[in-house]
């Protein structure tokens, strides 16, 4: 092989597939090492093939694969650009929302203790899984499309929002099953919603200035605290009662309305 070179009758009848397939085979291991021959077979090809093969090779290697849970969006009716958005947020993806699961079906267990530390762990539990989820659904360290988004001609606040209602859809969903199937009664699956609420609005509130991190950490443990602090000494369930409840109303119409005029802050 060394020795021997393709002629112009060879290269037009290689280009245009006329070769029995041991020779175009035998002719294409050549060409790899031959680049005399490669330059007399490159005017053989048409430019029209080419580009067709270039472009059907760029389509299948720069096509985004989308995961499960955006495939699940798109059936659902949202339009394919927003699924992906929500997509690419590490909260939305299987392995979060199945730690998520496992989390609450523990606390959902723990309820069943006697005491009622073991209902308290629930209550207090399934308010911080949002938080956590939204803390790292957006921003510089949890959104993996956080450079492209800033490029992007969308809102990066109306962005935020999507993906915070998504992660708090899915969060709840998870807390009211587990709730349901596991917690003993319709009031306590649904006593943490308006505590979830006020937390992951706080939170975006807060991550219009600092880290969403940091402040879904610091929501998070403030939220224990406060639990601790009520029931130091004897375990109760005052904080999730009428007057709780309207306290968790006012912070996240606060948090609303603060978010609203903070809007710019996020972009």
């Amino acid at each position: 092989m060394s020795t021997w070179h393709m002629d112009d009758d060879l290269a037009v009848r290689y280009a245009g597939g006329d070769l029995p397939a041991t020779l175009a085979a035998s002719v294409e291991a050549h060409l790899l090492a031959c680049e005399p021959c490669r330059s007399l077979l490159a005017p053989q090809v048409p430019s029209a093939r080419l580009d067709r093969v270039w472009d059907e090779i760029a389509d299948v290697v720069d096509a985004p694969v989308p995961g499960p849970f955006e495939r699940l969006l798109v059936a659902a009716g949202l339009r394919e650009h927003t699924a992906r958005l929500l997509g690419a947020a590490s909260s939305l993806r299987l392995p979060w929302i199945a730690a998520s699961g496992v989390a609450l079906l523990f606390a959902a267990l723990a309820s069943g203790e006697t005491t009622r530390w073991g209902l308290l762990t629930y209550l207090t539990l399934a308010p911080i899984v949002p938080v956590a989820g939204v803390a790292v659904a957006f921003g510089r360290d949890g959104d993996p499309a956080h450079e492209i988004g800033l490029a992007a001609p969308y809102s990066m606040f109306r962005l935020m929002l999507t993906r915070a209602a998504a992660v708090l859809g899915v969060s709840a969903a998870l807390a009211l099953v587990t709730g349901l199937l596991l917690a003993g009664g319709a009031w306590t699956s649904a006593a943490w919603l308006l505590p979830a609420l006020a937390l992951t609005s706080l939170t975006l509130v807060l991550s219009s200035r600092y880290d969403p991190r940091r402040c879904g950490i610091g929501v998070a443990a403030a939220w224990v605290a406060l639990v601790a602090a009520v029931n130091l000494r004897e375990p109760g369930l005052a904080l999730f009662g009428a007057a709780g409840q309207a306290a968790f109303l006012a912070v996240t119409v606060v948090s609303a309305v603060l978010l609203v005029v903070r809007r710019k802050e996020f972009s």
